[in-house]
């Protein structure tokens, strides 16, 4: 289950070390002393080319220029790190701006998620959208949803109170054990039910959730991979249009406020083309 977000402060920390992820493989890359004052810290500049064909998992279309002179910037998945522009140093932290008291590194992973949420099939979401059609969408979600997840099951209880106040709620499936087990058998039942929007209510109800038919091809897998790319770790995980990480469970009191505050009248009157009827 996940709660309400943790928020603590950004530091930023210069390491001499490798990531967890694809960026596990960069190390200090340099074995001679610097060489002239064009690189990030006195080295040699090097391309965003030369740069990823050192490290495996790592595309040029990863590499953009950094925040500051000296610096490259690497996006892959929800993972947003620096390397100095010699290849020799990575900075693994957030980068704040001390001027506009931004999180730059934050904002980052935002557009790259907000990318990867648009990657979504609309046809595969259970949408819940405001029942007036006569009023504009404020707000459109995406929750990374588990029919066993208390938090999940919790949220859902005030669907309607949420979609009243304008936001409109597209769920994709999230079965936190994984594949092969009970959770995930439900959301593949759910998600090839004739009426998802009944199924998914029913089976956070806690109903017995019929077999899939044969032939439906669910969309379980490509979502729970999507998830683990955005970097989900809980349900509900919940984000804005944006690609804000908004946290997990809200009441819809607290979702409205958060979502006004980050996004005001994001708006947009079209409603999910994956809405059941």
């Amino acid at each position: 289950m996940k709660g309400l977000p943790n928020r603590p402060t950004a530091t930023i920390s210069l390491m001499l070390l490798s990531t967890a992820s694809c960026l596990a493989t960069m190390t200090a890359a340099a074995d001679s002393p610097p060489t002239d004052s064009t690189g990030g810290a006195g080295g040699q500049l090097i391309s965003k080319e030369e740069l990823a064909s050192r490290y495996s998992g790592i595309d040029a279309r990863d590499i953009a220029d950094g925040p500051f002179h000296g610096l490259y910037e690497i996006g892959t998945g929800n993972t947003v790190s620096y390397v100095t522009t010699d290849g020799r140093f990575l900075i693994k932290g957030d980068i704040i701006d001390l001027t506009t008291k931004t999180n730059v590194s934050e904002e980052h992973r935002a557009a790259r998620r907000a990318t990867l949420l648009a990657s979504i099939d609309p046809a595969t979401a259970i949408v819940f959208s405001p029942k007036d059609k006569n009023r504009p969408v404020k707000h459109t979600i995406t929750i990374f949803t588990d029919v066993d997840c208390g938090y999940c099951r919790a949220f859902h209880r005030n669907i309607s109170d949420v979609t009243a106040l304008g936001v409109e709620v597209r769920y994709v499936s999230y079965p936190r054990t994984g594949p092969k087990t009970a959770s995930w058998a439900k959301a593949e039942g759910v998600w090839c039910a004739k009426d998802r929007q009944k199924a998914l209510t029913e089976a956070k109800l806690g109903a017995d959730v019929p077999p899939p038919v044969a032939g439906c091809n669910a969309p379980v897998a490509t979502e729970y991979d999507l998830g683990r790319r955005i970097g989900v770790t809980g349900t509900p995980a919940v984000y804005s249009a944006g690609g804000v990480d908004i946290g997990g469970y809200l009441t819809p009191k607290q979702l409205i406020d958060t979502l006004e505050k980050l996004e005001p009248q994001e708006g947009s009157s079209k409603r999910g083309a994956g809405q059941n009827p």
